[in-house]
């Protein structure tokens, strides 16, 4: 095996080789994902439970790009880059609720619709006109209860965006569900390499022999799946509900009850949402690059509203929390050693298994994306 296996990411999976460490580890082309990826293309960034209310409010940092999600006093929603428009400070923190955004520095006012309505000192300035300023809009999409932002000036199509996704698992009806929880982590990787492991079942039954691959899971490579021409991927299969001794602690979902307790789907749209649907819940994860070896994962935990009534709901979630941890927990130690293996110069990566083809067709879509018409092989990162 030479060097330049390595660069084979982009032949067929058959002769393919796993993706080159720059897509890892290469600053140059975390800067591309941003540019070309991160500021181009619709991102989850809240459901709409977290702003509910007209007045409420949530910020976020996406990529260094600060933004707040808000409801204007008609309820519609809106999003803003969290700056004010006069030397830059964030006109909001955190989240809450309120009747405008004021900037802490010098005052000046915007309300829930970004409109600037007051800049104390500003009289008599030439061509300085209030009616005419406002935050700087970022667009805005909502799909089944989920919030969608899109940095690009000329967004594209978000119809087109989610149509596979709506087709796949519109049967879900995520709109109909409720939040019930958000657990947020920090992950000391390379955002990709968790994706890559969340739709890597090739790995379960070793990893995971002990816990997940002992709850009657069942999948195919080659059945039951679907990869997408922009790297996205959907799978049904069967694998007990995620607690300790495979048996669910909530009523099922009522409009999937008829497909069994056993019932699991995965989704992933890219860039880098994932969307992991049971008998009794559903949880999409969002996984947010922060640095080339850091990201921070998302998780949104959906019930039904029944669900939502059950006195014990949190001490059940916490039981299921303790075995997501357990499952995740040995995932993470072999992403550390993966994103250690990535450090060293003399590291080649092997040839891809028949049963990594999610892997290589997210991976392959991806740096298309990044690189656009460069050649994968001449880029040296």
């Amino acid at each position: 095996m030479g060097r330049q296996d390595s660069l084979q990411i982009n032949k067929p999976i058959e002769a393919a080789s796993h993706a080159p460490k720059y897509v890892y580890a290469s600053q140059e082309f975390f800067d591309l994902e941003k540019k070309n990826v991160f500021l181009k293309e619709w991102l989850l960034v809240a459901r709409v439970e977290e702003v509910s209310s007209p007045g409420d409010y949530m910020t976020t940092s996406i990529l260094g790009e600060p933004v707040v999600v808000c409801r204007d006093k008609k309820g519609k929603l809106g999003a803003f880059i969290n700056a004010c428009i006069h030397r830059g400070a964030a006109i909001a923190s955190g989240a809450g609720n309120t009747k405008a955004f004021v900037c802490p520095y010098h005052g000046w006012t915007y309300d829930l619709g970004g409109r600037l309505k007051g800049a104390p000192g500003m009289e008599g300035i030439e061509g300085f006109d209030p009616s005419k300023c406002s935050l700087q809009e970022v667009a805005l999409s909502e799909w089944a209860g989920n919030i969608f932002i899109c940095f690009d000036s000329n967004p594209p199509s978000f119809a087109d965006f989610i149509a596979e996704f709506e087709k796949d698992f519109g049967f879900l009806r995520l709109g109909d569900l409720c939040l019930g929880g958000k657990r947020e982590r920090i992950v000391n990787c390379n955002w990709k390499l968790v994706v890559e492991n969340l739709m890597d079942f090739y790995h379960v039954p070793v990893l995971h022999e002990n816990t997940l691959a002992k709850t009657g899971f069942e999948w195919a490579h080659d059945k039951g799946t679907s990869l997408k021409k922009d790297g996205g991927y959907s799978v049904f299969y069967k694998s007990a509900p995620n607690v300790f001794g495979g048996k669910s602690l909530y009523k099922p979902i009522p409009w999937l009850e008829d497909r069994g307790e056993s019932f699991a789907s995965l989704g992933i749209r890219p860039p880098n949402l994932l969307l992991f649907g049971r008998s009794d819940s559903v949880r999409p994860i969002v996984l947010w690059p922060v640095s080339l070896t850091q990201c921070r994962w998302v998780s949104y935990n959906l019930y039904p509203p029944e669900t939502l009534l059950d006195p014990e709901l949190r001490e059940k979630e916490k039981r299921y929390s303790e075995w997501q941890d357990a499952v995740l927990g040995e995932d993470l130690t072999m992403i550390d050693s993966l994103q250690q293996s990535l450090a060293s110069d003399l590291f080649v990566p092997g040839r891809m298994s028949l049963m990594e083809k999610p892997a290589h067709n997210f991976l392959n879509a991806h740096i298309r994306r990044v690189l656009g018409d460069r050649d994968p092989a001449g880029f040296k990162g």
